[in-house]
């Protein structure tokens, strides 16, 4: 009791930075603890499972399995595969592990602006709101948030130091971060060119000679390229250059967007519009308003721009899942870190945990429903039992994960490909082709997660030729329900 009455002996007890990591580690925790183990949290990371186990068993992304996803993130999850039966829970674990360094950094990165209080509540808001923004499990945001703080950290100690040696050995430590961090999810160099200018132009004013500077900015180029540019040397070596290219480089191009003529995907895009403009305002706006401080000095500055940077990798392709949003709540969280200079300000800041919290409950409510370890198993031994090959389309992509004998039905495997208007032209096969190749060998099983036919963002002709074969060639023999709707279907073939 004493411990909580005496705030000194709080205080002091919060400046030692075992008890922080401590804390955040119960945090990171707690705000997962009830999805552990869950198999059906998103069809993304499920995928990544999946495409990680067959990568074991030989298959070559962009050739064997399609995907544009850069290779980064499936060798991540072909280590997490290694852990056999429990590579969920793996996966799962190591996702928290890496959630709580990055809120570690952030901590770190934000007592350069902000006090103790302010820098651990930015940390708390990060690991509270990634939760509500789908990252509770092994979002790729995840994984590489802790390489992007890691090179903030990095940059804004050789920044603190000042001289040219720390700030080009921020430089190339950073490039080496962002260079992995390009091949789990290439929006990312925005942020690395932001590192690399704020670094070049600091240099250039303690008068290093240009040409120095350009050798300097030749050769971070070039670390930061160096893991792409080694895949790129293993696919031409292994004679698929080509589709390394289209996944990689070409296919995101010709991605459609959705039209936005339907009231659900009007809210979605007002509800996420609203949700993203509070977030910004509460934090990067509001710290202006309240505190006269402005940022005057190179490190308050460079943490000010790392958030515009970052805002322009999420914006520039102009296409929005909720996840899309988690490399956002570093920089932004910690920008509001230093409201806890103002009265107001602090209440602010509790407001945005507890308003975290409240989202992270409701998201974790929904996982939930989706399904548990059971119902997986359930469905495994139900397509065990007669064996045969599984068409998913819009179904969870860890059912292909756990089953004992994978028989590829396509090269293009993920359930939201096949039938999506917006994939139409950017997949390496023509989707109506290719469903109807496939039906010409029926596949045993169809998972759905509906049996009502959904028009809104998909390929029209795609899903009329599946509910066809569906209504003439299958029955269904399980049917999973989250409230009040299905998520999980399954027919067989006649």
């Amino acid at each position: 009791m004493r411990f909580f009455l005496d705030s000194n002996l709080f205080k002091k007890s919060l400046t030692r930075s075992y008890l922080i990591y401590l804390s955040l580690l119960s945090i990171a925790y707690l705000s997962r603890a009830t999805v552990l183990g869950s198999p059906f949290i998103f069809f993304d990371e499920e995928f990544y499972l999946f495409v990680g186990g067959r990568m074991l068993h030989g298959d070559l992304p962009y050739v064997d399995i399609w995907d544009r996803k850069p290779i980064g993130i499936f060798l991540i999850y072909e280590f997490f595969h290694l852990f056999g039966p429990y590579r969920i829970w793996a996966y799962q674990i190591g996702a928290l592990l890496s959630a709580w360094l990055t809120s570690i950094f952030c901590f770190k990165i934000a007592r350069f602006i902000a006090p103790i209080s302010g820098a651990f509540c930015a940390s708390c808001c990060y690991l509270i709101w990634a939760v509500g923004f789908g990252g509770m499990g092994g979002q790729s945001p995840i994984f590489y948030n802790t390489f992007i703080t890691g090179a903030i950290l990095i940059t804004l100690q050789g920044l603190q130091k000042g001289n040219a040696k720390s700030l080009k050995t921020a430089g190339w430590i950073s490039m080496v971060l962002f260079g992995l961090s390009i091949q789990i999810k290439p929006t990312v160099a925005f942020e690395g060119i932001y590192v690399a200018l704020f670094l070049l132009f600091i240099l250039y004013k303690d008068n290093v000679k240009l040409l120095n500077l350009f050798l300097t900015a030749l050769g971070w180029s070039i670390t930061a390229l160096l893991p792409s540019l080694c895949v790129i040397a293993t696919y031409a070596y292994l004679g698929h250059i080509s589709e390394w290219w289209f996944a990689n480089v070409i296919s995101i191009f010709l991605k459609q967007d959705p039209p936005h003529n339907t009231l659900s995907s009007f809210w979605h895009w007002t509800h996420w519009g609203i949700i993203l403009g509070f977030l910004f305002i509460s934090t990067i706006g509001l710290r202006f308003l309240l505190l006269k401080a402005r940022p005057n000095n190179a490190l308050r500055i460079f943490i000010l721009g790392w958030a515009c940077a970052a805002f322009l990798g999420f914006f520039i392709f102009g296409s929005f899942a909720v996840h899309y949003a988690l490399p956002l709540l570093a920089p932004f969280f910690i920008n509001a870190a230093p409201l806890c200079s103002s009265k107001l300000g602090r209440l602010w800041l509790i407001f945005l945990v507890s308003f975290g919290i409240i989202c992270a409950y409701y998201n974790t409510k929904k996982v939930l429903s989706n399904g548990s370890q059971k119902d997986l198993t359930t469905i495994t031994q139900l397509l065990s039992s007669a064996p045969g090959c599984v068409l998913i389309d819009h179904g969870p992509d860890i059912i292909l994960d756990a089953l004992p004998h994978y028989c590829p039905v396509t090269t293009l495997p993920f359930s939201w490909h096949l039938d999506s208007a917006p994939e139409k032209k950017a997949l390496p096969l023509d989707p109506t082709t290719e469903i109807k190749r496939i039906f010409q060998t029926p596949p045993r099983y169809i998972i759905l997660d509906s049996d009502i036919k959904d028009y809104t963002g998909g390929n029209i002709d795609v899903i009329n030729i599946i509910y066809q074969h569906i209504t003439t060639s299958y029955h269904e023999i399980y049917r999973h329900k989250r409230h009040k709707d299905d998520n999980i279907l399954i027919y067989m073939h006649n």
